[in-house]
């Protein structure tokens, strides 16, 4: 008989389940879940998870260097990632629509990419789907959240833009879009493995749905870290893993994982002073708004070190 532990320690996705349909049995026998456990939860997962598996960039672009025969800088990287970072918070300070509207193209890519992992990198219609694919996963766990978005969406854009007379539109016809963005997927879908047929693991798609499904009768901040924290970060350190172990074939996970830690203290430091400012200096100061545009920081720059390594692996 297989050894339940040992599962767990190779798929750790199922533990993500595990630990999702425990808060629903909770939220079932004792009422809504309580903000405190809400809040829990969802930092556990972005600290445990999301943030470290953007901290392995530096690896990951030493890598693709080494592959491309080219010469590994650090402060070059260093000063190129931050440089991202600034420029698209200056573009979130002036422009907070257009930036919200780049976060969510950003992060459909970049969840295409990492879940549809074994898609041809050189194929128009499987970019799309991929992109496509991000999108229904944002707009799945955001829509059937919608009510618990609207006050993080205003706190984070300007009431007044055209990008909240847009999700108030979306707001009140969240059931016919999402039944458009799924045909539309499933069309798209089909086309592309028509063109170019992928065989896609079963079991791991059950997992991707288990989690979704769970992620509809919890509130959006455990919704939220399930997906990114406990599906897609904890996919993202698989690939990387398998991607460093071309320099480093005795490269263990726990060793991956172990070598994000010190720039996940690096990140912790700049938002949590960031965070004191903005609850010193600051009348509106709201935490979950900042930490989201914050991922958003931190996402664009990871994004392109991801993309280069999934055209290079």
């Amino acid at each position: 008989m297989a050894n339940p532990v040992k599962i767990l320690l190779k798929t750790p996705t199922w533990l993500t389940i595990i630990l999702g349909s425990l808060l629903l049995v909770w939220q079932t026998f004792q009422g809504k879940l309580s903000q405190e456990i809400q809040i829990t939860f969802f930092v556990s997962l972005i600290l445990l998870t999301g943030i470290p598996h953007g901290a392995l960039d530096h690896l990951i672009q030493r890598a693709t260097d080494n592959q491309k025969n080219k010469v590994y800088n650090f402060r070059r990287f260093t000063f190129k990632y931050l440089l991202i970072m600034v420029l698209y918070g200056l573009l979130w300070y002036f422009f907070s629509g257009i930036s919200f509207i780049i976060f969510l193209v950003i992060s459909a890519w970049h969840f295409g990419e990492t879940d549809l992992e074994n898609v041809p990198q050189n194929s128009q219609i499987w970019s799309f789907t991929k992109l496509l694919y991000g999108f229904f996963v944002l707009a799945f766990i955001l829509l059937t959240h919608s009510k618990e978005v609207s006050p993080i969406l205003v706190r984070m854009i300007n009431p007044a833009s055209k990008t909240m007379e847009v999700w108030e539109f979306i707001q009140r016809n969240v059931k016919p879009i999402l039944y458009l963005l799924g045909l539309f997927l499933t069309t798209i879908f089909i086309v592309a493995q028509s063109e170019y047929f992928i065989k896609f693991n079963r079991v791991r798609l059950l997992r991707l749905f288990l989690i979704l499904l769970l992620s509809i009768y919890l509130p959006l901040l455990p919704a939220f870290a399930l997906y990114f924290g406990g599906w897609h970060a904890l996919c993202a350190f698989d690939t990387i893993h398998k991607y460093l172990q071309k320099d480093y074939p005795s490269i263990t996970f726990k060793s991956v994982y172990l070598k994000a830690l010190p720039f996940t203290v690096v990140a912790l430091i700049f938002l949590s002073i960031f965070l004191w400012y903005c609850h010193n200096y600051t009348q509106t100061y709201k935490p979950f708004p900042i930490l989201f545009i914050f991922i958003s920081l931190i996402t664009l720059p990871h994004l392109v070190i991801s993309h280069q390594m999934n055209s290079v692996k």
